[in-house]
């Protein structure tokens, strides 16, 4: 009897949630995507890309959003020396950029950093939303990019991807 209820309780939790657990086992993290979007590890310099499906509501709303992890060295230990280092890589190859939010957030109870951000790279603006957050001797970024204005419904898509990151604690 006990077998069948924990059977149904788990098809009942399966039901409710239709999104896929992504695990990255080397780089020590995990995250839940939905069935709109579609994966690619190591492409393009970063450890995942993930991308809309073209037949999905994000089609033309997310270009995509990338993970990048690194060590986390001596010089960008702190979460505040790890952002600027990565902020000042973004701005290098920026024609235009300015921060239009910042604050501080938690991701998997690691104290991280959410910043909004137009920027131009060549001829193409875009609306970026990043986080930065060191967790477990790694620097961890997500680079979500949107075509200017971003659609709100795009950017909730984003933030519930980026906020079920999960990491073993320190």
């Amino acid at each position: 009897m006990r077998t069948i209820l924990l059977a149904g309780l788990l098809l009942l939790l399966g039901c409710t949630d239709n999104r896929q657990l992504y695990q990255n086992t080397p780089l020590g993290f995990s995250l839940r995507l939905p069935a709109s979007v579609q994966l690619r590890e190591n492409y393009m310099g970063s450890a995942v890309v993930i991308e809309p499906r073209a037949d999905s509501a994000l089609a033309g709303k997310l270009r995509y959003l990338s993970v990048d992890v690194n060590e986390a060295k001596s010089a960008t230990s702190s979460l505040e020396s790890y952002s600027q280092f990565r902020l000042k890589g973004l701005q290098h190859f920026a024609v235009r950029s300015d921060i239009t939010h910042r604050e501080e957030v938690k991701l998997a109870a690691y104290p991280a950093q959410r910043l909004r951000m137009n920027v131009q790279f060549g001829a193409q603006e875009s609306e970026l939303l990043l986080h930065y957050l060191i967790a477990g001797g790694r620097g961890y970024t997500f680079t979500a990019a949107f075509p200017p204005n971003a659609d709100p419904s795009a950017i909730k898509v984003v933030d519930s991807i980026i906020t079920s990151f999960s990491a073993p604690l320190d």
